[in-house]
């Protein structure tokens, strides 16, 4: 039986987070390009959540690209290739950050309202 301690960090769930922020940060790359910036932008995450093997950590991120992800500011879940297919441009990454933080908005109106009843 194994033992988790809670204290422990959640390395891939690190790791996802990182993936998502290369896909929002760059707009139109493909699986390539996001698993070479992963690798060069956080070199420790993917070290901590796969290993250290070149080979064995493209071949990891290669299967993550068509794993899901949910962004927690929005609560919206897609794949990591259907994040890239939504953040084909700058603008459509401003049009989805402008629509995330209306719904913010209006989750704190909503919460406002409903402390008020």
């Amino acid at each position: 039986m194994e033992y988790f301690d809670d204290n422990e960090p959640d390395f891939f769930s690190e790791l996802k987070d990182c993936a998502w922020n290369i896909l929002h940060e760059n707009p139109g790359i493909d699986m390539d390009e996001w698993i070479d910036l992963l690798m060069r932008q956080y070199p420790a995450e993917v070290v901590d959540a796969i290993g250290s093997h070149p080979a064995e950590a493209y071949a990891s991120l290669s299967l993550m690209w068509n794993d899901e992800y949910t962004d927690s500011d929005t609560g919206e879940c897609d794949t990591f290739r259907g994040w890239a297919k939504r953040f084909s441009s700058y603008g459509a990454i401003d049009r989805y950050d402008k629509a995330a933080e209306q719904e913010a908005i209006l989750r704190h109106l909503q919460a406002q309202h409903y402390k008020k009843q």
